[in-house]
């Protein structure tokens, strides 16, 4: 039997025996995370159970025997394809990255660890141990590159949702009469924010069926030229629908940036604070009728 015949045979050989032993790899792999600082780590970031650990551990293993010894059909797809799925389950189950990369060195070493206690029961040759070896680590690392990559996207993609998710919270259009609401805008205003704004303030309008709406202004101590002029464009395109806007809480250095930006205010309401344009809708007149009527009745 020439050296290339015996190489598959040895390759195909120790692949079976990885992919039946795949339980008992994986097992002393996991114990060997726990004895280190690596395992202590997970467990302070809410890692997925210890039986979803060793499911996983066992699956990957097996993937790993099967490619070796020839039984996938493209290796290299299906390794990659493994990685993209446990690094979107990473993600979503809490596990630090850093903390699940580190524990690649124990599956390297214990899996070689198996190979060369199986090489010697067999009796093979160091160059079909080499040769196993040239297939097997390139494997492992094709699937560290796959499970990083997968991990970095989906993470990027849920602190995205997130950062969305939070900012739609912060543009809230707050109902008081029929037809009557209040947007109270706190905090910086960037580019990404003014967007934002403009669409979700036109959206929930329409949705509470609002045909007057007042914007406080006095929790933003400041707004750039791009900003202001979002702020003006919500207002004309609200003035379209038949939204009538009050504008409130104007700091000086807003005033001022709308001033040095020439924007016309001819068409817009304007109001010192939140209290005098709610008493242009008869919050306040109504408030002074009830406390007139309590004197009249205690009298």
């Amino acid at each position: 039997m020439d050296l290339q015949m015996k190489q598959k045979q040895d390759q195909i050989e120790i692949g079976t025996r990885i992919s039946e032993n795949a339980p008992q790899i994986a097992e002393k792999i996991m114990n060997n995370i726990k004895d280190s600082n690596a395992y202590v780590s997970l467990q302070q970031n809410a890692p997925l159970n210890n039986y979803e650990e060793l499911q996983q551990s066992i699956a990957f293993i097996r993937l790993l025997g099967d490619a070796v010894s020839g039984k996938v059909s493209d290796s290299k797809k299906t390794i990659y394809e493994w990685g993209e799925n446990i690094g979107m389950l990473a993600v979503h189950s809490g596990q630090p990255l850093d903390v699940t990369l580190e524990s690649t060195s124990y599956y390297r070493d214990v899996i070689w660890d198996f190979i060369k206690e199986e090489g010697s029961l067999q009796e093979m040759s160091p160059h079909s141990v080499l040769h196993i070896s040239t297939t097997i680590n390139p494997m492992i690392d094709y699937a560290v590159q796959a499970f990083s990559k997968s991990y970095v996207n989906n993470y990027r993609e849920m602190t995205k949702q997130f950062h969305l998710s939070l900012q739609e919270l912060s543009v809230p259009v707050v109902p008081l009469f029929p037809g009557v609401a209040v947007l109270p805008v706190v905090g910086d205003i960037d580019t990404n924010r003014a967007k934002l704004l403009l669409e979700a303030t036109l959206q929930q309008c329409l949705d509470y069926e609002i045909t007057s709406l007042v914007i406080d202004l006095s929790g933003v101590s400041y707004i750039d030229t791009m900003v202001a002029h979002r702020l003006f464009q919500l207002v004309s395109t609200l003035k379209l629908l038949g939204v009538k806007t009050t504008l409130t809480g104007l700091s000086p250095e807003i005033a001022q940036t709308s001033v040095s930006l020439n924007l016309d205010f001819d068409e817009i309401t304007l109001k010192g604070n939140l209290l005098q344009a709610l008493a242009d809708f008869g919050y306040g007149k109504l408030d002074k009728t009830n406390k007139k009527t309590k004197r009249t009745d205690s009298n």
